[in-house]
């Protein structure tokens, strides 16, 4: 499909990056952000930002060919209704949300049928435009829901691939917010506890090695929409910390006791998962073979 308008409401490290990537690929971007610093910043970066006097969000969405709502999932149902009236009949209204059932949205029935789920399984634990990057979806996962349409369909996989990401998944909101409580606020409420343990073990920061930084690089994440997605898979996220429970449980009986059986057992099974990740990674995708994304320079 050739590149119409796309208009990007919210401008924060996943919208701004998102607004980096288009762009670098010649794709006219439009933009809005409830932060003028972000707004002033995607400006400096070439995104053609509608000041509130013009009319913010609707302003930006007018004759976009595809929307994307990057905004904290808590607002993301008032932003719908702030800009539906202003899409063009068939323009496409996505969103980028950590969650994607309409009761988690608190959207209601009309604006959900229009809205689609299209959640980026990247990131970063620092905040707003200052913290995009171009290269941030370049081989990335994008769960989207298989409600879509063909034609929402080709809007999205235009979208994600045009920014480097590697493939799209479809499958069902609900399906989506279960996956979610295992492979994203499981591992965000890992690295907060592992992190506060070492604070309350009285560790200084400045001492730590990579490992630790690693493991503990979800901590530095702000607060924000957590708490809205923490609440979102309740029975899930519960039998999630349950068995990373049972699992250093199952640690500190096997170190008590000098069980190296059981320690091996726990240790393989561990490394074989992640080191079998790495290799799903696969080879990189089109948009990094051809050095596109990453070549922008900074405004």
């Amino acid at each position: 499909m050739a590149p119409r308008p796309v208009a990007i409401i919210g401008l924060g490290c996943i919208g701004g990056s998102l607004a980096r990537a288009l762009i670098a690929q010649e794709v006219d971007v439009r933009g809005w952000s409830a932060s003028p610093s972000d707004r002033e910043q995607a400006a400096a970066a070439r995104v053609q930002v509608s000041s509130a006097e013009e009319g913010g969000a609707a302003a930006a969405c007018e004759g976009a060919g595809i929307v994307v709502l990057a905004v904290p999932i808590h607002t993301a149902a008032e932003v719908a209704s702030s800009v539906s009236g202003a899409l063009a009949r068939n323009a496409k209204l996505l969103h980028v949300c950590g969650l994607q059932s309409r009761e988690a949205l608190g959207v209601d029935t009309a604006t959900h049928a229009r809205l689609i789920g299209t959640h980026p399984l990247a990131g970063s634990h620092d905040t707003g435009f200052g913290a995009s990057r171009p290269e941030l979806f370049v081989d990335a996962v994008i769960s989207a829901e298989e409600r879509a349409d063909p034609r929402e369909r080709a809007c999205i996989e235009w979208l994600w691939h045009t920014v480097g990401a590697r493939r799209v998944d479809y499958r069902s909101a609900e399906a989506h917010d279960r996956l979610m409580a295992w492979v994203s606020q499981l591992p965000q409420l890992t690295a907060t506890a592992l992190a506060a343990t070492l604070a309350a073990g009285g560790i200084e920061a400045r001492t730590i090695g990579t490992g630790a930084r690693d493991t503990t690089r979800l901590a530095a994440s702000d607060l924000g929409s957590w708490p809205t997605l923490l609440a979102g898979t309740p029975r899930d996220l519960d039998a999630a910390l349950e068995l990373l429970g049972n699992k250093i449980s199952d640690l500190r009986s096997a170190l008590a006791t000098g069980d190296g059986e059981a320690l091996a057992a726990i240790w393989n099974s561990a490394r074989a998962w992640r080191r079998e990740g790495s290799r799903n990674a696969g080879a990189p995708s089109l948009q990094r073979s051809r050095g596109a994304i990453g070549s922008e320079r900074e405004e």
